[in-house]
């Protein structure tokens, strides 16, 4: 219960930060997917049904507070979540660079869905292909790269909570 309130605090602050903060900083409209990295960081370490739930929660979480349509990012959170997990029972991920890895090709699924049924659903007239692949590769080198410090994070506050004697 203490892991699942420090996850359930976390993405409160990861989605508050992705649909707010993050969107104030100098980067050029380049905004780090924190709730990316925390849904990757639940499927690689944490394949439960509270975690499934968890990834479909946060994708909703930021489809109200920042998308025009509802259950874009429920829907690609969750086909990342499914990949992550998948993938997980091939390839032993547990250093710093593959699980970067692993961010940066999620958040190029995440992309992609979202890319693909915003233009259906929206109705917008064409896609501008060069303009997608630039935006996507700078959010997917962002998430990638602060990945490792958000997993290490997350691990030391497991690791702290599994050897603490305080109960809730």
């Amino acid at each position: 219960m203490k892991l699942f309130s420090i996850f359930l605090a976390v993405g409160f602050l990861a989605v508050l930060f992705q649909t707010t903060l993050l969107h104030l900083l100098p980067l050029g409209g380049v905004v780090p997917d924190l709730v990316l990295v925390l849904c990757v960081y639940l499927g690689l370490n944490h394949p439960t049904v509270g975690s499934v739930l968890g990834a479909f929660i946060l994708g909703y979480s930021v489809d109200v507070f920042s998308s025009p349509v509802t259950g874009l990012h429920a829907f690609a959170l969750s086909l990342v979540f499914l990949v992550v997990y998948v993938s997980s029972h091939w390839i032993w991920v547990r250093s710093p660079f593959l699980s970067s890895a692993v961010v940066f090709f999620a958040s190029w699924i995440k992309g992609t869905a979202l890319i693909l049924l915003g233009n259906l659903f929206l109705a917008r007239n064409g896609l501008e292909f060069a303009g997608f692949l630039r935006h996507i590769f700078f959010d997917s080198l962002a998430a990638a790269l602060l990945a490792p410090i958000v997993f290490f994070g997350l691990s030391r506050v497991k690791t702290y909570l599994e050897g603490s004697r305080i109960t809730f």
